[in-house]
């Protein structure tokens, strides 16, 4: 059965806004040195439709905790990913970190390096 091309074209659209939702590249760098236990990113990361996943990929070029500064109404807390053990230099890791409505976050590393990758992409609103 065919549908009507009004009803196709506003399914259309809809279909490419929940794609576009899907996935927002947040912040990147590649190559950049890091300061220890500075924020990485020069302003915190907010969600654009919370609550949300954040998926970081982290490598770096030495060895270090890598840990999620998160900020709610003004207090900031920190929350060391990978269960607290330190990043193999030179190894890629995958995270996930939940973040809601009226929360931001940075991320901070232990060690100086370069970031030979770090990345945050906002995975669509949760269901």
């Amino acid at each position: 059965m065919a549908l009507p091309g009004d009803l196709r074209r506003a399914m259309r659209e809809v279909l490419r806004e929940e794609l576009r939702r899907a996935a927002e590249l947040k912040a990147s760098l590649y190559n950049v040195s890091v300061s220890a236990n500075a924020n990485a990113f020069p302003e915190d990361l907010v969600p654009t439709h919370a609550p949300c996943i954040f998926r970081i990929y982290a490598c770096f070029d030495a060895s270090g905790v890598l840990s999620v500064a998160r900020t709610r109404g003004g207090t900031t807390t920190t929350e060391a990913l990978n269960g607290g053990d330190p990043l193999v230099a030179g190894a890629a890791y995958v995270f996930d970190v939940v973040v809601e409505e009226g929360e931001s976050i940075n991320l901070r590393y232990s060690a100086d390096a370069t970031a030979l990758k770090l990345s945050v992409v906002e995975i669509g609103a949760m269901v």
